[in-house]
C-alpha cells in the first residue's frame, strides 16, 4: 500500500514588524557595547601612557646617577631663548636620549652651534623630525610631528617639528598673568623660570640651563611632580617640538585640561587661546578623560584629577614649600 505523502508546510518568514525588531535590538546590543569597548581601549592606552612615563622616569634617574644632577635645558644665565645661539644644545630630552634607547640619535646630535638647527641623522633628516614613540601618548590622535613649524617663533619657521606629550615642569613659577596661581608660594618669582638661579625656581627644571639636583627637592621625591603630559598643538611654544629649547617647560599655575586647543570649544578670545596667551597655554592637559598622567621625582605615575584642590596641585609642582600634601 502506497503511503500518501503528505503536503508541504507553507514556510512562514519574518514580518516587517518582527525584522524591525531585532534590528533594533541589535541596534542597543551595538550602543550598549560600544562604549565598554572604547572604554576597554582608552584603559589600555592608559597603560601604555603611564609605561612611556616610568620609561622617561628611570632615564632622568640614570642620567642624575650619571651626573648628579637632573637634565637642564640649554640656555645661559644672561642670554635668551631668542639670542647666543651657540648655547642652545637643545632641551632635556637631548640629554636623555642615550637613557631612553636612542644613543644612534644622540650620535647624530651636532654640539658645535645651534644644535637644533644643525643636527641631522645618517639619513639626512634632521634630528628635530625624528619621532620617538616612547614620549608620545596613545591617547593623544594629533599627529607626532608639527607640519611648517611655529610661525611665532622664529628659531622653528618653516619646519617639520617632532612633538612630544610629556614636559617637564618648572612648577608653580610666575608666569602670564593669565595664570590663576603663578608663583602660589613665592618660591619662583621669574617669569616662566628665564633663569639658571636656584632660589628662583619653584620646580624641578628651569625654562633655562638649570635643574635640580635630588639634594634640592626638600618636599621629598615623592611629593614633586618632575614631568606631567600635555598636548602639544594646544600651545605655539610646545609645537617647537621635543628637542626645542623653547618648547617641553610647563608649569601648575593652570589647571590641568585647561583648554587652550585651536578651534575647541572654550578657545579664542583672552587667556583661553593657544597663541599669545602663551602663560595660559603652558598647562598641564591630556586626552584622557577627567585628568592628566604624571611621573614624580621618585619615578612613580599618577593620575590627577583635573578637579584636584589648586593649592595641592600647587604645592606638587613646587619642591620646596614646605606644606603637607593631602590626598591627590
Amino acid at each position: 500500500m502506497v503511503k500518501q505523502r503528505q503536503p508541504l508546510r507553507p514556510t512562514r518568514g519574518f514580518t516587517l514588524v518582527e525584522l524591525l525588531v531585532v534590528i533594533a535590538i541589535i541596534g542597543v546590543l551595538i550602543a550598549l557595547l560600544l562604549p565598554a569597548v572604547q572604554q576597554a581601549r582608552e584603559a589600555a592606552r592608559r597603560m601604555q601612557c603611564s609605561n612611556h612615563l616610568k620609561q622617561i622616569g628611570l632615564a632622568i634617574h640614570n642620567y642624575h646617577d650619571t651626573h648628579n644632577v637632573f637634565p637642564c635645558a640649554s640656555v645661559v644665565e644672561g642670554g635668551t631663548w631668542q639670542t647666543d645661539h651657540d648655547s642652545h644644545k637643545g632641551s632635556p630630552y637631548v640629554k636623555i636620549l642615550p637613557f631612553l634607547e636612542q644613543n644612534a640619535l644622540y650620535q647624530s646630535c651636532n654640539f658645535q652651534g645651534d644644535t637644533v638647527a644643525v643636527s641631522v641623522t645618517p639619513d639626512g633628516d634632521q634630528v628635530s623630525t625624528v619621532i620617538i614613540e616612547t614620549i608620545i601618548c596613545p591617547s593623544d590622535d594629533h599627529p607626532g610631528y608639527w607640519e611648517g613649524g611655529n610661525p611665532g617663533n622664529a628659531s622653528s619657521a618653516g619646519e617639520d617639528r617632532a612633538l612630544t606629550n610629556y614636559s617637564f615642569s618648572m612648577g608653580s613659577q610666575a608666569n602670564s598673568p593669565c595664570g590663576t596661581h603663578n608663583n602660589y608660594f613665592g618660591n619662583g618669582p621669574v617669569t616662566r623660570a628665564d633663569t639658571t638661579k636656584a632660589h628662583e625656581i619653584s620646580g624641578v627644571f628651569s625654562h633655562w640651563a638649570w635643574a635640580a639636583r635630588m639634594r634640592d627637592i626638600t618636599d621629598g621625591m615623592t611629593n614633586t611632580i618632575a614631568l606631567g603630559e600635555i598636548r602639544p598643538q594646544c600651545a605655539a611654544h610646545t609645537r617647537d617640538g621635543w628637542m626645542g629649547i623653547n618648547s617641553v617647560y610647563t608649569g601648575t599655575g593652570i589647571a590641568i585640561n585647561f583648554n587652550t586647543c585651536e578651534g575647541e570649544p572654550g578657545t579664542g578670545s583672552g587667556c583661553n587661546q593657544y597663541t599669545g596667551q602663551w602663560g595660559a597655554s603652558q598647562g598641564f592637559k591630556s586626552r584622557h578623560p577627567g585628568g592628566a598622567m604624571f611621573l614624580l621625582c621618585d619615578g612613580s605615575v599618577h593620575f590627577l584629577s583635573e578637579t584636584l584642590d589648586m593649592i595641592t596641585y600647587q604645592a606638587l609642582g613646587d619642591r620646596r614649600d614646605g606644606q603637607v600634601v593631602g590626598e591627590f
